[in-house]
């Protein structure tokens, strides 16, 4: 059994965006990941964890449509935000690639991500059950990309971790709403294209 909870809450936003809490089970540690769209779903989603301790406030890239809450969210759930220097989100302390923050008795790992976009960052629970891939891996797709740096952070960064996580993404753009990082491995044509003529070819039915 993991030593987190998830929820994946659909909160609208731009473009069928996703929001996230993470619940570490052993102190109460919260964290919300890409505030945005409708943002009382997620403050009355923590009503499920009544004792619940603000930690983080976790940002997978800068764009407007995942931060849209922020400033709303940061009213009533007093925690730092945690986002890579390019965000502009105004972090006091950026993130570095595979940082470790301290979350219940294990961890969240930032690992950076780019290719969607220079800030992207991918955030991993220490106990491989759960990875949020902000908009640089969907469920069945990717997000618009620079081909070269994707490809890389797909084939170099995304497909050695385990497949045992969970890939919670940013939108809801797939058959379904999360699936396995193994089953993603091979039915997401982007990260099975282990070529990359075939992955650019691939990117034509973005």
């Amino acid at each position: 059994m993991s030593k987190f909870k998830v929820i994946q809450l659909p909160v609208g936003g731009f473009d069928h965006n996703f929001s996230y809490i993470i619940y570490a089970v052993s102190n109460g540690d919260t964290a919300i990941v890409d505030p945005c769209g409708d943002v009382d779903m997620i403050k009355n989603a923590l009503r499920e964890f009544p004792r619940f301790q603000p930690r983080y406030i976790l940002i997978t890239h800068g764009h407007q449509d995942h931060v849209s809450g922020l400033s709303a969210v940061k009213k009533w759930f007093e925690a730092p935000v945690m986002a890579h220097s390019r965000s502009g989100c105004g972090v006091k302390t950026p993130l570095s690639d595979r940082q470790q923050l301290q979350f219940g008795n294990g961890f969240i790992e930032a690992i950076f991500t780019p290719g969607h976009s220079p800030d992207s960052i991918t955030f991993r629970l220490s106990d491989d059950s759960a990875i949020f891939t902000g908009d640089t891996l969907f469920i069945d797709w990717i997000g618009y990309c620079d081909a070269p740096t994707m490809f890389n952070t797909l084939q170099n960064i995304i497909c050695p971790l385990p497949g045992s996580n969970i890939v919670y993404s940013g939108h809801d753009y797939g058959h379904e709403p999360f699936a396995s990082l193994e089953t993603e491995k091979t039915r997401n044509p982007y990260l099975a294209a282990k070529d990359f003529v075939v992955f650019k070819e691939a990117l034509k039915n973005l």
